[in-house]
């Protein structure tokens, strides 16, 4: 049986539509004019055909100067995630996805990275509501213990959480009338050895790293490995450090 999780209003009274205009009116101010794309007309009357709660996609196309597409989820934060970790610690977390698709002109191409991206947004809303996942910055999602590549052309096997960093400051916070705050946040791909080196040195090093490698929410199938940017800047001192001392 398909497992239906709510309908069209959250757990603090506000209606869908009301909780829309919150998110729109954030995006807006942020980011940019949006548009639903995809709408879960089955999931808000409770007749989904999927598992997890109804989830929407809001989409602001490229403007101006802005050659991507930024992608949204809509619906995860109707409720705080039930991950035990946050009851335990007492915190209603909400959340909401976000990614960056970007638009180069090549219809196909660009349709393609679009649809990855609200495909990739909307199953995060679902999952984390489906499974104990705590959503916290460097946290990993991997779906096996010996990951595959998971898109066609990448290497890219897990996914790892990061704070927005393409919209204008504050964006990664939104805070409701009532006192609840919605939280964004994107699940990047990562390539397997960045998924063992945050095994290895934990959340936050994974962050720094990612950061000091320029990576975005903007998805980007052929980026260079930090882990192994890191670990070839490593040998590069060492190399250089062996050399002064007359080690070949």
């Amino acid at each position: 049986m398909i497992q239906n999780i709510w309908g069209a209003q959250t757990d603090f009274g506000l209606s869908g539509d009301e909780m829309l205009d919150e998110v729109c009116l954030h995006l807006s101010r942020n980011i940019g004019e949006h548009q639903i794309a995809f709408n879960d007309a089955d999931g808000w009357r409770g007749k989904s055909k999927e598992h997890g709660p109804p989830v929407d996609v809001l989409v602001a196309p490229p403007a101006g100067e802005r050659r991507f597409a930024y992608v949204a989820s809509f619906g995860a934060a109707f409720r705080p995630l039930p991950a035990k970790a946050y009851a335990e610690e007492g915190v209603r977390k909400r959340v909401e996805f976000v990614l960056a698709a970007p638009q180069k002109g090549d219809p196909k191409a660009d349709r393609e990275m679009m649809n990855i991206a609200a495909n990739t947004v909307r199953q995060f809303a679902k999952l984390v509501h489906l499974q104990p996942i705590t959503v916290e910055p460097g946290e990993t999602v991997a779906f096996s213990d010996d990951p595959e590549p998971i898109f066609e052309g990448s290497e890219m096997a897990a996914f790892a959480f990061l704070p927005p960093r393409l919209p204008a400051d504050g964006f990664g916070a939104m805070k409701l009338a009532n006192g609840e705050t919605v939280q964004f946040i994107a699940p990047v791909p990562i390539y397997r050895d960045e998924l063992d080196a945050a095994h290895q040195h934990g959340p936050v090093e994974l962050v720094r790293a990612l950061v000091a490698g320029n990576v975005t929410e903007m998805l980007d199938f052929r980026r260079p490995s930090v882990a192994r940017v890191t670990q070839e800047a490593r040998r590069g001192w060492l190399s250089r450090l062996l050399g002064l001392v007359g080690i070949r």
